[in-house]
């Protein structure tokens, strides 16, 4: 897993480029980022903008305006009185919901003792009566709002633009794809798949919760599916790795590697990451040892030289530029979401560091 950026800034998207509604959006995040200093955070305070004649361009009142009237219609329904009481927390704490910063919504979750608008699949136990209708109009929400608009859900994309592989894996490409006209009759737009950390079939009064969605790959999207992810998995908005690459001689032939991952979470084995990587991109490990047992003048001076142990002593740049040439990856961990393998790359750079490669 690599980290995602959930700065005040990537918590809000607009489907305008008018100059009115960008200079709203920076007053929002404005206020998001001063509101983030104090303790406890005061989202309530975004409600000074909702009048603005441009707040509809603006993902968090577009959704919460939406969401707002799905709740009034569920209060005059026939679903159960419980139901309705607990929706009233959903009002109360809309904005930290639509916005809030992800460590502030996993303490809602952990706080939260109404667990009846929360229903983990996986536990056995009987869903509460009209917990379908409630879970099926955050679904249509989210469809509406984002995942079948498509203005607003190619401003979701646009705040992941320098994203160009899926966060969980590290594996696969997730850019999307804006053909300027069909061909013939195939979709002239393609996407990543939105990928809810907390599933919304579980959690669906965060099925438009912008630091519970992702740009991912289709494959973990599939796999992770509705695996309940609060108590003992890490979200990439989460400021921590998850897990660690390690390398292990192959008895069965000592001049391959196998790899393994150390790790205190679930993601790896929500998403099978360990299989995946040892099946399919041992290789990868092991071309880059046979490069240096092939050619020890050659590699194992410019590997000596990227890991000199005195880094003060080496240009920055020079060090990015002999790790590119010998790993074909980027060194820096902010940069990890650019090409696939940059995490594996990076450990494996780690490991040859405690080796003796002369």
């Amino acid at each position: 897993m690599i980290k995602v950026d959930n700065s005040y800034k990537k918590r809000i998207f607009t489907d305008s480029k008018d100059i009115k509604v960008l200079e709203l959006k920076k007053k929002v995040e404005n206020l998001i980022n001063e509101v983030e200093k104090d303790n406890p955070f005061d989202y309530t305070q975004l409600k000074n903008f909702e009048n603005d004649k441009n707040a509809d361009h603006l993902s968090v009142f577009k959704f919460k305006k939406a969401i707002m009237l799905e709740i009034s219609k569920l209060k005059s329904s026939s679903i159960p009185d419980i139901f309705k009481k607990r929706l009233k927390d959903i009002e109360k704490n809309i904005y930290l919901i639509l916005i809030g910063r992800y460590d502030k919504i996993k303490e809602f979750l952990i706080s939260q003792k109404y667990f009846i608008l929360i229903y983990p699949y996986c536990n056995n136990a009987a869903q509460p009566i009209g917990y379908d209708i409630y879970q099926k109009v955050f679904d249509n929400l989210y469809k509406t709002q984002l995942s079948n608009n498509d203005k607003f859900k190619r401003a979701f994309f646009e705040m992941f633009n320098n994203m160009n592989v899926c966060p969980y894996c590290n594996r696969n490409f997730i850019n999307p794809i804006y053909k300027s006209q069909k061909v013939g009759c195939d979709n002239n737009k393609q996407s990543p798949d939105i990928e809810h950390f907390y599933p919304k079939s579980m959690y669906p009064f965060l099925s438009l919760s912008i630091s519970n969605l992702l740009p991912s790959c289709s494959f973990c999207n599939k796999v992770k599916s509705n695996v309940d992810t609060l108590k003992n998995s890490i979200s990439p908005y989460e400021d921590k790795q998850d897990f660690e690459f390690k390398f292990l001689i192959d008895s069965s032939n000592i001049l391959k590697h196998k790899i393994k991952l150390e790790t205190k979470s679930d993601n790896s084995k929500i998403l099978h990451l360990e299989n995946l990587y040892s099946e399919i991109h041992e290789d990868y490990i092991n071309d880059i040892y046979l490069d240096v047992l092939s050619h020890p003048e050659v590699h194992t001076r410019a590997l000596q030289t990227l890991l000199e142990e005195d880094e003060s002593k080496q240009d920055k740049s020079k060090k990015e530029e002999w790790y590119k040439s010998f790993f074909r990856n980027y060194y820096n961990e902010e940069d990890f979401h650019k090409h696939p393998l940059s995490k594996l790359t990076k450990d494996l750079y780690l490991h040859f560091k405690n080796l003796d490669v002369n």
